[in-house]
């Protein structure tokens, strides 16, 4: 409802519509994710998404990442959400140091000029374990 509110008529809110005052409640399981060339990375991790991860994952290209073997299906789905808009998903996968994570994981596309999707906003909760 939040990004909604923001996108109006456009693809996509940008960046500067989501103003973090206005979802404090939700902040440590936000993340935020840049597009660079045809790269994405992590532009800032709330606490508790970091906490599921196991590590700093800011400033990382998310093709950096551990994420065993659902790289290519993790990173697909932003291109699915640039195309078609908020995306959803449960993910269960073993990182290499063998912590298990399962979280559920919504995608919302965000465009600096309401055309074209530059970055993603996001957010997470689950768990990871050893």
């Amino acid at each position: 409802e939040y990004w909604l509110s923001k996108k109006g008529d456009r693809k996509a809110p940008r960046r500067a519509d989501i103003l973090p005052e206005e979802i404090t409640d939700i902040l440590p399981w936000v993340f935020l994710i840049e597009r660079v060339g045809h790269r994405l990375r992590y532009r800032l991790v709330g606490d508790e998404f970091r906490t599921i991860y196991g590590t700093k994952l800011t400033g990382m290209f998310m093709d950096e990442v551990d994420l065993d073997h659902v790289t290519t299906a993790y990173i697909g789905e932003y291109g699915r959400a640039e195309q078609e808009g908020p995306v959803v998903r449960k993910w269960k996968f073993t990182k290499l140091d063998g912590r298990h994570l399962e979280y559920e994981r919504l995608i919302l596309p965000l465009s600096s000029d309401g055309t074209i999707i530059d970055m993603f906003l996001g957010g997470a909760d689950g768990v990871g374990y050893g």
